[in-house]
This record gives structure tokens, C-alpha cells and sequence, in this order.
């Protein structure tokens, strides 16, 4: 009894650390999204999170085809691009970085980890991170 109880626990910590893996946004996530008419790069995959923190998408196109794809879809948000990232932002292009996080942000980036971590295709590295964080005045 004590082994099916550790497998059982086993079983549903990975599960909670891969979290969710398919097309379908879970139904809190997507209200989040819809009261904030807030567009989803077409055919990606969910993998986790939750947009009001932070909701990990993952596409099988190029990432300067999903980054191209969101600049068109916000043309008047700046990108910040230290160290390495990549971050789509309604703030002014010399934000710092905490300006930057404290608001809604998609950040688009290479990442090979993806099929691994989320038991996706080999060709899903495209990471799509969004947040829809609510600046408190």
C-alpha cells in the first residue's frame, strides 16, 4: 500500500510541475485572455501557467515569425531586449526592467526544452510567454 501511495504522489507532483499540455487554454486562463481581448498567436499549444502571472505557450513556427506576428499584432508597444530576452511591452522603449514586469508583456524566445518538459513535438521549440499582469496604482 505504501508503494501505490508514493507512485500516487510521484504521479501528481510531475503532473503539477509539467502542468497542462495540449491546444486547449484551461477555462480561467481563457476568461483572463477574453476580458482583456487579448490575441493568442494562432495554432500555439498551452503548456502552463496562467496569464495573470504568467502562461508558457509553445509554437512550432520561427520565433522571428511569432515575434513578427505579435509586433503586427501590437505595433505600438516596445520591444526590451536585455540580456538576452526579448519582451513585448505597452511601456516606453527605455523602460527598466521592473516597469517592464509590472504590466502586460509577451516575451517570445528559442527554447529546445520545450518538447521535453511538456511532452510536445520535437519541432515545438518556440517559447511563448505571456503576462497579463494587473499594475496596481
Amino acid at each position: 500500500m505504501k508503494i501505490w501511495r508514493s507512485v500516487l504522489l510521484t504521479a501528481l507532483m510531475l503532473w503539477s510541475i509539467v502542468g497542462w499540455s495540449g491546444n486547449d487554454i484551461p477555462a480561467a486562463a481563457q476568461k483572463i485572455i477574453d476580458a482583456v481581448n487579448f490575441p493568442i498567436y494562432p495554432d500555439a499549444v498551452y503548456c502552463t501557467g496562467d496569464p495573470s502571472m504568467g502562461m508558457r505557450l509553445a509554437s512550432s513556427d520561427s520565433v522571428e515569425k511569432v515575434r513578427e506576428w505579435y509586433r503586427a499584432q501590437f505595433p505600438d508597444w516596445s520591444v526590451y531586449e536585455e540580456y538576452g530576452g526579448w519582451i513585448l511591452h505597452p511601456g516606453p522603449a527605455d523602460a527598466p526592467m521592473p516597469v517592464v514586469m509590472s504590466g502586460y508583456q509577451v516575451s517570445i524566445t528559442q527554447n529546445p526544452a520545450l518538447p521535453e518538459w511538456h511532452g510536445l513535438s520535437t519541432d515545438m521549440t518556440t517559447e511563448i510567454l505571456i503576462a497579463l499582469v494587473k499594475h496596481e496604482e
